[in-house]
């Protein structure tokens, strides 16, 4: 299955800590119009909001059922996935996306620092 990555799990290492294994295919990048990245309420974490002119730029890559569900505890009970349509440079595409139960309307840029933590904890 084909995930969006837009934070944290962005970084190919840490994608391949987190889902236990590094994934085949190197990320795509890729662009979801009408959200912007923000913070979730209550931690330093991104999630995503509508914003019908935002654009959040991440990657796209292939995950197994596996990957996927180790994923999902990476990530925890505050995200669900919904499906996205995103633009790449093959043309358009669909994938999953976690998204946060609280958005906030603070904007969220990824801290090398931050993420690098992050993404050890696991």
């Amino acid at each position: 299955m084909k995930l969006f990555l837009y934070g944290t799990l962005a970084d190919p290492a840490a994608l391949g800590r987190c889902a236990g294994r590094p994934v085949r295919h190197p990320p795509l990048p890729a662009r979801l119009s009408g959200y912007r990245r923000v913070l979730l309420r209550g931690a330093r974490y991104p999630t995503l909001r509508r914003a019908p002119d935002g654009e959040v730029h991440g990657v796209v890559v292939r995950v197994n059922a596996d990957m996927f569900w180790r994923l999902k505890k990476y990530e925890s009970a505050r995200y669900r996935t919904i499906r996205v349509q995103l633009q790449t440079p093959a043309g358009p595409d669909r994938a999953l996306c976690f998204y946060g139960d609280a958005p906030t309307l603070v904007g969220w840029t990824p801290d090398a620092k931050m993420m690098a933590l992050r993404s050890r904890s696991f």
